[in-house]
């Protein structure tokens, strides 16, 4: 078995040190990177839930143009009518 001078375990603890620190900022820039991500995750499902929202008031307001459409056409046949039966 080689024997190690403490010159040699000094240098190893501090390249351990240097291995952790940078071991350490990899995982603080992971996790401010994946508190980012979440952020824009919520962001853009709450703007979807807003679209979706908004997307049905224009679906029920199409439906109730058509159907004001079709009652004004319908109303303005029977005038058509009545002008023709009047001349």
């Amino acid at each position: 078995m080689t024997k190690r001078g403490p010159n040699d375990l000094e240098q190893q603890i501090e390249t351990l040190n240097a291995v952790k620190v940078g071991l350490y900022a990899e995982v603080k820039k992971y996790r401010e990177e994946n508190s980012a991500l979440q952020k824009q995750k919520e962001y853009l499902q709450r703007q979807c839930r807003k679209a979706a929202t908004a997307i049905l008031d224009l679906e029920v307001d199409k439906a109730r143009l058509r159907n004001d459409f079709d009652r004004l056409q319908e109303e303005y046949n029977n005038y058509k009518l009545i002008k023709e039966k009047n001349e």
